[in-house]
């Protein structure tokens, strides 16, 4: 068993209801079946922005939970990022999963980003509403796939309560045969000086999907003033965080890889969501239990790809 898995105490986590869980064939590695305190509301959704109903993971506890926007990457849906809200809920966090009506480009992200999180506000101030009252919609995390990874900095960029963001795999660039087909992230860029929250970048050098060294310019380019911490591990591909089926290049569930970084994520929001800095002890080079994640990360020196590190941070 890892390191990071015995971190995991099953006695801290909730249990969980939703309203507009779902269970798809292909996409259930992780839970096999919906949730059967599961409320189904078709005023969680927006047909302009967003295909289909909205779905809110939340724990079954007293008072407002940090509010966490979950977001799938290119071609996706929100069927492979389910089980990372479903874990986020039972930690503590009231967690929304959607999927954009258009994902072909990163700007596409962003109208849907803004629209969900703007009617999970109007639904969390109206008395009538069964989420009344059960977000903190001013201490929101947002965590994204691949493509959308621009959008939500971009977001998070302009929007103060967000508090923070975990980039898994996030899209810069690529192959030219990739970027022919999901561009080079133009229009966006990789640049976002205003940003506040705290954002974690994890990706590998083995994905072929987001080259990692032009993701590590997302890092560099941060607001100079806010945490942040990059990873790159070793033999994770570009799929294998996400409940989906395989495909050799891209990679698919992998249950050891979806474990690591569902702890990650966790453990960033904690800290930044939660205030629970000794979190934080898992992402500094020196820190207590870096080791837990230390030899995972990449060490060959011969890199498929351009000059970048394993790991960088700041402010941590």
């Amino acid at each position: 068993m890892f390191a990071y898995a015995q971190n995991i105490k099953k006695e801290d986590r909730f249990k969980v209801w939703a309203f507009n869980d779902e269970s798809k064939v292909g996409f259930n590695h992780v839970y096999k079946t919906a949730l059967k305190d599961n409320i189904k509301d078709e005023s969680l959704s927006d047909t302009e922005n967003i295909k289909g109903l909205i779905t809110v993971y939340l724990p079954k506890k007293e008072g407002k939970c940090p509010l966490i926007l979950i977001v799938h990457g290119y071609a996706a849906s929100k069927f492979s990022v389910l089980p990372l809200g479903r874990i986020l809920a039972s930690y503590g966090y009231a967690a929304a999963v959607f999927t954009s009506r258009k994902k072909e480009a990163p700007k596409d992200w962003i109208a849907p980003l803004s629209s969900t999180y703007e009617l999970l506000k109007e639904k969390n101030e109206n008395p009538e509403h069964k989420l009344y009252g059960l977000l903190d919609t001013e201490n929101v995390g947002i965590a994204v796939h691949s493509l959308s990874g621009s959008a939500a900095l971009y977001f998070a960029d302009f929007m103060p309560f967000v508090k923070a963001v975990t980039a898994i795999h996030p899209y810069n660039g690529a192959s030219g045969f990739i970027e022919r087909i999901a561009g080079k992230n133009e229009e966006l860029g990789d640049e976002f000086s205003e940003i506040r929250g705290a954002v974690l970048i994890l990706t590998s050098e083995t994905d072929v999907i987001a080259y990692p060294e032009k993701a590590y310019r997302f890092f560099k380019n941060l607001n100079k003033n806010t945490a942040a911490c990059f990873l790159s591990f070793k033999n994770i591909n570009h799929n294998d965080c996400l409940d989906t089926y395989r495909i050799e290049i891209f990679g698919g569930y992998h249950k050891e890889n979806f474990s690591l970084y569902s702890y990650l994520i966790t453990s960033w929001f904690d800290s930044f969501l939660k205030n629970e800095k000794h979190n934080l002890e898992l992402f500094k080079k020196n820190g207590k239990r870096f080791s837990e994640i230390g030899p995972l990360l990449y060490t060959d020196t011969k890199r498929k790809h351009g000059d970048y590190p394993n790991y960088d941070s700041r402010n941590l």
